[in-house]
């Protein structure tokens, strides 16, 4: 079922707190935007990516990376998140939109692919894989359109509205239709962190960058990197006893319709060889 065109909007700036421009720190030779711009490309349901930044001079470097990237470039307000998306969705007329963030060096296309389908076929105002905490933390998936993103506002009663950008559209299932999409056991998870918030994030990153086979424009697969975490007790230590700053699924108390998202996704992903290899890389697909 069609809605409109379907955009991952990326939102990036320089001024991050605990790991100041980590946006631009690279992993093999390319900054963690870049990843995620990679990652959230080779997703086979978006059609557009855009780079959300701010209009502060110093997140000009993100605006070079993101065209560098082959990304479309909105700036907006350097503190209202939710505007930029708001701006972003007005001037360059964005249907149907996933949200992401920048530091997802990880980002899992297939799981991108999976949830947005789900987003397509159920007639959901909104569909996220984060209203219940279940993916390892730095894959979150949000889909929503830019009607149900305008209306959220009028419910906007919190700081963390304008912060997180979608939190009052969890908050009111009585006007908004939610589904939640949860993870498939081999990558449920949801202790682990493969987003980078602190230097530890990226050391990690780094080290299962080096160690798993990915293709040179994707990141590793999220089951390969669940596997090798389960492992790695040494990398996972520190994530099991670390509390996330923010969880969406503390917006609502309401149980909200569950999916568990379907292996099959993964398996259509590679088969089709999207991502790098219909870009003309002939690397194997993860796990295969």
């Amino acid at each position: 079922m069609s809605k409109g065109m379907v955009s991952g909007v990326i939102q990036a700036r320089m001024g991050a707190v605990r790991l100041p421009g980590k946006t631009l720190m690279e992993i093999e030779g390319k900054s963690l935007l870049a990843w995620t711009i990679l990652a959230t490309r080779a997703c086979p349901s978006v059609e557009r990516v855009v780079v959300a930044t701010t209009v502060s001079d110093k997140d000009d470097p993100v605006v070079s990376e993101a065209e560098r990237y082959g990304a479309e470039v909105f700036r907006g307000d350097e503190e209202d998140v939710r505007s930029r998306y708001l701006g972003a969705a007005e001037k360059l007329g964005l249907d149907v939109i996933v949200r992401v963030c920048a530091d997802r060096v990880v980002f899992s296309p297939w799981v991108c692919h999976g949830v947005v389908q789900e987003y397509l076929n159920s007639g959901m105002a909104y569909v996220s894989n984060m209203s219940k905490v279940t993916f390892p933390i730095g894959i979150d998936v949000e889909i929503f359109n830019r009607e149900t993103l305008i209306k959220s506002c009028e419910l906007d009663d919190l700081a963390v509205d304008r912060e997180h950008v979608t939190p009052a559209i969890r908050r009111h299932p009585e006007v908004f239709s939610c589904l939640s999409v949860v993870a498939p056991a081999v990558i449920r998870r949801p202790l682990y962190r493969v987003c980078v918030d602190t230097q530890e994030d990226l050391d990690v990153a780094r080290e299962l960058f080096a160690q798993l086979e990915h293709r040179p424009d994707e990141p590793p697969d999220i089951v390969d990197v669940v596997e090798l975490l389960d492992k790695r007790p040494d990398l996972t230590e520190y994530m099991l006893a670390a509390e996330q700053k923010y969880s969406g699924s503390t917006d609502t108390d309401e149980e909200l319709a569950t999916l568990e998202l379907s292996l099959s996704y993964r398996d259509e992903f590679y088969a089709q060889g999207e991502g790098a290899s219909a870009r003309g890389n002939d690397s194997p697909a993860p796990g295969c």
